[in-house]
């Protein structure tokens, strides 16, 4: 008899029930490194990218990949560092942990796990353990997904607007009921079938469900440990498609190139950054440029249905429209 994650909701849980776009390239980055060191049964489906990757691994990548023992997930941080869109957002969010924090993420996973004893120096802001882990992660990021991320980057885009298409027409039921083979909706409760049975109520904080790559074919639940009120996070598997990962992993300056031509590589940067959302200021800030320049390019991917914008607040935000998301997945 299966095991089963027993996940109850009342209606504010329903209401604050959301579709995140993605962890971020450093929670990706940790997840690919664990893919990659596994045996899971999706792994064939990814063998082009870790024949890509074998040649790139480094001693500097060790202290992250010591963070995750064989047959684990490794340590949560990516419920402190949050969802990063870009690898220096992650990178700085690590450097920023608050000590305890950290301290009480590490006392939850070596309660029945190891770690090497420098781990715990993590905990401590400015220590060299935590730069070197922040060394560690940038390199491992920079062998693993920079090559593959703005099209890793659009695949998890799609996924999101598929999903949304499915809460539009037959709500966040519809949703949780098709989200991954080994979830049931049994209203009031989400039923996750896995290992070890725990039941966990989340008394109004809602759930994030996070599409994920490189999680392999494998569902993670992620709380703040130090934040019990934040919403948890459920991480599900978005590459059912093996057809669809091998583009991923193509030798493909030709998808970016072709971009590049269609809308000039400022605007086609500009188009990438927006993937996740974002204001003007912050595509601004992403990208690199004027917030002048911003607001024009916004305008010109707007005209032609690649965003659309909308005031949040005293901000302008930009996202992708599905024919945005398609284009930018090279679909």
């Amino acid at each position: 008899m299966n095991a089963v994650w027993r996940i109850h909701f009342n209606a504010e849980d329903l209401l604050r029930t959301r579709i995140a776009p993605t962890l971020g390239p450093l929670a990706e980055t940790m997840f690919g490194l664990h893919l990659f060191r596994s045996g899971q049964p999706c792994a064939h489906a990814f063998g082009p990218w870790r024949k890509t990757v074998r040649g790139r691994m480094t001693a500097q990548m060790r202290p992250l990949a010591a963070l995750a023992p064989a047959g684990t997930m490794g340590v949560d941080l990516w419920s402190l560092t949050g969802e990063a869109p870009t690898i220096e957002e992650g990178i700085d969010a690590l450097l920023a942990m608050r000590p305890e924090h950290v301290r009480t993420e590490l006392e939850f996973f070596t309660s029945n796990r190891h770690l090497p004893g420098w781990a715990w120096t993590l905990a401590e802001h400015g220590d060299r353990g935590r730069r070197e882990l922040a060394d560690a992660a940038l390199a491992s990021y920079q062998a693993l997904l920079k090559p593959h991320w703005p099209k890793v980057q659009g695949h998890l885009h799609a996924e999101r607007s598929a999903r949304a298409r499915v809460l539009l027409e037959r709500g966040i039921e519809g949703v949780l009921t098709t989200l991954h083979p080994k979830i049931r909706w049994n209203s009031p409760v989400l039923e996750v079938l896995m290992c070890g049975d725990t039941e966990i109520h989340l008394r109004g904080r809602g759930l994030s469900l996070v599409p994920s790559l490189f999680v392999g074919d494998r569902l993670v639940l992620l709380s703040d440990l130090g934040a019990p009120g934040a919403p948890i996070r459920l991480v599900f598997p978005a590459a059912p498609d093996t057809l669809g990962l091998a583009r991923l992993w193509s030798n493909g300056g030709g998808h970016s190139e072709a971009l590049a031509a269609l809308l000039g590589h400022n605007r086609a940067a500009v188009l990438l950054r927006i993937a996740d959302g974002c204001t003007t200021s912050e595509l601004a800030q992403r990208a690199g440029i004027s917030l002048a320049s911003a607001s024009q390019h916004a305008t010109v991917l707007r005209k032609a249905g690649l965003i659309a914008t909308r005031r949040d607040g005293g901000a302008v935000l930009h996202t992708l429209t599905s024919l945005g998301a398609s284009l930018l997945n090279g679909a």
